[in-house]
């Protein structure tokens, strides 16, 4: 009996800080661009998905060869959301994205789902106007 006890409050405990490091999580994930931020906020339940949208403004920080031969780009996007929240992302896209063209971005946390070039005027108006001063 007291070992059933003691397993007991051992497997509570432990469900007590996980449930505790998930909540805190993606205050420690937010514009991190690492796979291990991406994959946290991916499985997170507490990670809400997300459209946000971009400028495409920057430059690629890095080139490769993907895994089927094809060139691969990795971008670093400063984003805003509807609330003018702003989040950098990091992501790869399979060619080059033209310049000073708008993206809109599905995210949970840091993981983008997809992205898609957009108009600008589908953009909304407080989104442009962050864009614009960043």
């Amino acid at each position: 009996m007291k070992i059933l006890k003691t397993l007991l409050t051992i497997v509570g405990t432990l469900l007590i800080l996980l449930a505790i490091g998930a909540i805190f999580a993606p205050a420690m994930t937010r514009n991190r661009g690492s796979e291990m931020a991406m994959a946290l906020d991916n499985v997170n339940p507490w990670v809400k998905n997300e459209t946000v949208y971009a400028d495409t403004t920057s430059q690629p920080i890095k080139h490769f060869i993907g895994g089927g031969g094809e060139d691969e780009y990795t971008y670093v996007l400063q984003t805003y959301n509807e609330q003018g929240k702003s989040r950098k992302l990091t992501f790869d896209a399979q060619w080059k994205l033209k310049p000073h063209h708008y993206l809109k971005i599905e995210t949970k946390g840091q993981n983008v789902e997809t992205w898609k070039a957009v108009e600008r005027e589908s953009v909304p108006s407080g989104v442009r106007q962050n864009l614009m001063m960043s």
